[in-house]
Order: structure tokens, then C-alpha cells, then sequence
């Protein structure tokens, strides 16, 4: 080689990104908005966890639909509707309209078919434990990650009956923490202090359930580059979308605004730029 010859430099790999959204019921579409949001900022995760709605999001974002096309689908959906009502000691609505959703749009009941890994948090009944599910079944582990007590029957899978994940951990960074280099969490359940005489009892079972498990998520912020928490979460319905396309422009909005702050660019900004 002579004196001139350079080595020619290796340009850096580009960090993985994850992300983990947390349950809510339907202030889930709010992480679409999120979603939304970060592809735009040039943030699209490469490996996501989520329990409950967030899982759902989760897995179908990982299936390749995109932030328009999963609000269309919740626009064409009944949830929680009167048709969907059974009442039992296991659950006031029956699940099957939860899994209709996945059989109508999913081609195949398993993890192979979403291109981007996909990590779903439940909690497991009988040993209080949680646990995460990334291969094999899809569908099963949807329905139990979204099984919220009271609300929608367990689920059984084997020898083992499973709930929403949320129970236990609303916010599962913990599977894909050392799976990336930059971690995002999205989190959409920040209380609204509403007068409690206001409320129904839909409200205040909100309020009960969110109350008792804020503080195992607000312990996970130290671990995420970005924490995405909107305000004021609570004063949307968990189980209706009257309010889905307000409560998508608000996060979209706030995301956008954090991500500002915090030193990113838009795309477009960047192109503009340069």
C-alpha cells in the first residue's frame, strides 16, 4: 500500500430503537398518535413491547399497517358495544369481538407474519408472575394481554389461566431494555383529578385501577430516553372512542412538542435544511 492509501471508515450503525406502550383500553389510540409522531421524527422503533391496548397497537403497527390505516380500522370497529355484553362471574363482555379484529385482519394466528420483533406482557394468575410472549400463538396472548379483570373473561393457556398485563407491569420496557440502544415509552393513563362525585362507576373504577399501579410505572422513567405521558389521560373513556379523534390530534400534538424539546427534527425539517 503506499503512503497516501486511507482505510476507509466503517460509518456508524444507527441505534436501535424501541418501544413500549402501555395499556389503557381505548386511550390506546392515543399510541397511534405516538406512532404517528415518531416517524415522522425519524424514530420508527425496530423492536417494541406492550401490554394490554398497547399490544394490540403493537402487533398490528408490527404487521405493517400504518398509523391512517390502523385509525380506519378503529373507526370500522365496535367495541365494548351492547351486542358484545355477558354478563358472567368471569367477565361483563364477552372477548370474541376482540378476537373478530385479529381473524379479519391478521393472515395467520402467529408471530412470524409481524416484521418487527413484538414482546406482549400478562399477568399469570395463579403464581402472580408476569409473563412475556414473542413466538409462536399470536391471537392467545392478545386477548389475555387485553383481558382486564371483571371486564373481559381469563384466559387459558395450557395449565395457566392469564389477564391483562397491565395488572401487573402497565409499562414492560423489562424484555427489550437490552434489546436496544434508544428506548422510548409511551404511557397513556396520566389522572385526570375529576371531582369524585362526578363520577361514574366506570370513572372511578379508572381511577382505582390507575391510582394502584402508577407508581410501578412512573419507576421505570430513570430507564427511557423518552417518557411520553400526556396530560390529563384519565378524562377519556377506557372502553368508548366517542373522543378518538380529539384525543389523537392532543397526543400527536404533545408527542410532537416533546420531541421538539427534546432536539429532534421532522423529516421535512431536516430535508429543508439541507
Amino acid at each position: 500500500m503506499g503512503i497516501f492509501s486511507f482505510k476507509k471508515k466503517t460509518p456508524p450503525k444507527p441505534p436501535v430503537i424501541g418501544l413500549t406502550l402501555s395499556g389503557g383500553g381505548m386511550r390506546g389510540i392515543a399510541h397511534i398518535a405516538v406512532l404517528k409522531a415518531l416517524e415522522e421524527y425519524n424514530l420508527k422503533p425496530h423492536i417494541i413491547s406492550g401490554t394490554s391496548a398497547g399490544s394490540i397497537i403493537a402487533a398490528f403497527y408490527s404487521f405493517g399497517k400504518t398509523p391512517d390505516e390502523m385509525m380506519e380500522i378503529v373507526r370500522q370497529t365496535s367495541f365494548f358495544s351492547r351486542s358484545a355484553l355477558k354478563l358472567s362471574k368471569n367477565g361483563i363482555f364477552s372477548s370474541n369481538f376482540i378476537l373478530k379484529l385479529f381473524k379479519d385482519y391478521f393472515p395467520e394466528d402467529n408471530f412470524n407474519i409481524l416484521k418487527i420483533p413484538v414482546y406482549i406482557a400478562t399477568t399469570e394468575m395463579t403464581h402472580g408472575i408476569v409473563d412475556f410472549f414473542s413466538e409462536g400463538e399470536l391471537f392467545t396472548p392478545l386477548l389475555a394481554s387485553s383481558s382486564v379483570p371483571f371486564i373481559l373473561p381469563p384466559v387459558r393457556m395450557g395449565d395457566k389461566i392469564y389477564v391483562d398485563g397491565g395488572v401487573l407491569d402497565n409499562l414492560p420496557i423489562e424484555p427489550i431494555m437490552d434489546k436496544c440502544d434508544f428506548l422510548i415509552a409511551s404511557h397513556v393513563n396520566s389522572i385526570s383529578y375529576d371531582e369524585l362525585n362526578k363520577m361514574s362507576l366506570m370513572k372511578e373504577f379508572d381511577r382505582i385501577l390507575h391510582l394502584a399501579i402508577a407508581k410501578s410505572v412512573y419507576s421505570k422513567v430513570k430507564h427511557c430516553n423518552i417518557f411520553l405521558d400526556p396530560p390529563k389521560m384519565t378524562k377519556y373513556s377506557l372502553f368508548n372512542k366517542k373522543y378518538m379523534d380529539e384525543m389523537f390530534q392532543q397526543v400527536y400534538e404533545y408527542t410532537c412538542q416533546e420531541l421538539e424539546e427534546k432536539g429532534h427534527k421532522k423529516s421535512s425539517q431536516i430535508e429543508s435544511f439541507l
